[in-house]
């Protein structure tokens, strides 16, 4: 039974992880253009991207709701299409109003920037940037919430080839508008945020269009009458999705948001820190996507296996991806430990640069972290998959604001460590969430047990 729930994890996983792994191939696309545009450019986008990216996994947070609600409808009665869709129209509905609060955030940041003590030379490409990002946003959550229904129906495999096509389209269309190619201009770094914009719209576009005419998913008429999804969404639905996704959201915004302090913290300590911190962070993003990819995969194996009172299986499923994802994530400290001055040379070619040496020391520290943000990722998942989803939030909270940012401040601005001391506050901030949130699992594990010894 182990052995057939960890192939079925990972048949459902791969292709998720692959869909993740794409996706943040198009942002290391970005970073990588950037960073041979100039030294400036890539302090620009480190500020920029760790701003956005906050708000965006927020987003996501709100977008993958659908996961659970499908997941628990297909467990209990695979021909319950009406729960399904409605499930994904909320998601669709929540995401466009999250859009429009976080689009005038995004606009109008700049005393937030100046307030924080940002380099002044920085801060007005820091906006241009931002506000073209903003424009990418509503896509991008619009293909989470497709990829969560996809997933729900375990046939991830349609976003993972999607979103393949995105690296090279995003690839293609932020050089040409960075550097100037096939006739197009040479916008520098708007050019870097106007392709990544254009290129999450065509995504999106293309995979509203696949979800409709696919035999599977055209069965749900997602798109039929979309004018009237509002009307049919009611206020009380709505809120029920919310309080499945809001939890999520801000569990995920908890973990982002101490990241993306972390590079404005940088930002006090110098252009050359806010600089390397966003390389290590790139290298340390691929190597989440696998435990992210393990935990959506772990949300929906977990939530059909209840909603088909297979409380014994729930328990099973959740317990062996956890295993799956420390596995890969033991490896990949290794590789940090070992390998990171040429992984840091992927982007910084200078290695008498300062923030080559600064990249290198940081990415040893994420090395010290992958086993424990495995652990946390991937037991989360599970949980969402119980639709447990409050008290995670409160350990997320806990773990990231109540140790990881004290420990970043203080190691950071009052000790010599400096940038390594705000590194060595995110391993604290994830090593204690992920004690917490592994003992959440742990609970509910032993409870789904006695549920089904009791069933039987």
């Amino acid at each position: 039974m182990i052995l057939t729930e960890a192939r079925a994890t990972l048949a459902l996983a791969l292709p998720i992880v692959g869909t993740q792994l794409a996706q943040i191939a198009i942002h290391t696309t970005d970073v990588l253009m950037l960073a041979r545009l100039s030294d400036h450019a890539l302090a620009v986008g480190a500020l920029a991207f760790a701003l956005f990216s906050f708000f965006w996994m927020l987003g996501i947070g709100l977008a993958i709701g659908v996961a659970p609600i499908a997941s628990h409808a297909i467990g209990y009665d695979i021909a319950d299409r009406a729960s399904v869709r409605d499930a994904v129209q909320d998601g669709l509905l929540v995401s466009l109003g999250f859009t429009v609060v976080t689009a005038l955030l995004l606009w109008f940041c700049e005393p937030f920037l100046v307030w924080f003590g940002q380099p002044a030379e920085l801060i007005p490409d820091t906006m241009l940037l931002l506000r073209l990002l903003s424009a990418s946003l509503l896509p991008m959550l619009g293909i989470s919430v497709l990829r969560a229904f996809t997933a729900s129906l375990s046939r991830p495999q349609p976003a993972m080839v999607l979103m393949i096509f995105a690296v090279g389209l995003n690839a293609l269309l932020v050089y040409s508008l960075t550097f100037g190619a096939f006739g197009l201009p040479a916008l520098g770094i708007a050019g870097a945020g106007l392709g990544s914009v254009l290129a999450n719209w065509i995504v999106f576009l293309v995979f509203a269009v696949y979800v409709a005419r696919e035999g599977q998913f055209g069965a749900y008429r997602l798109w039929h009458r979309p004018w009237q999804a509002l009307r049919r969404s009611s206020l009380r639905r709505l809120i029920a999705y919310l309080r499945i996704a809001g939890p999520i959201a801000l569990t995920f915004g908890s973990e982002v948001g101490l990241f993306s302090l972390a590079a404005q913290l940088m930002g006090r300590l110098g252009a050359a820190e806010v600089a390397a911190h966003q390389i290590a962070l790139q290298w340390a993003s691929i190597s989440f996507m696998v435990p992210m990819g393990l935990a959506q995969a772990a949300t929906v194996r977990v939530g059909l296996a209840v909603g088909a009172r297979d409380h014994a299986g729930a328990a099973r499923a959740g317990w062996i991806a956890i295993a799956l994802s420390v596995g890969f994530m033991a490896m990949m400290a290794l590789v940090f430990a070992r390998a990171g001055a040429p992984l840091i040379a992927l982007f910084v070619t200078d290695r008498a640069s300062p923030v080559f040496a600064l990249a290198v020391s940081y990415l040893a520290i994420a090395a010290m972290f992958q086993l424990v943000d495995g652990a946390q990722a991937v037991s989360n998942g599970a949980l969402r998959g119980l639709k447990d989803m409050t008290v995670p939030m409160i350990f997320a909270a806990i773990g990231y604001w109540g140790a990881g940012l004290p420990a970043a401040i203080w190691l950071g601005f009052y000790t010599p460590l400096r940038g390594e001391g705000v590194w060595i506050g995110l391993v604290v901030g994830l090593a204690v969430s992920a004690v917490l949130l592994v003992w959440r699992f742990a609970f509910w594990a032993r409870r789904l047990r006695r549920m089904q010894e009791r069933q039987a």
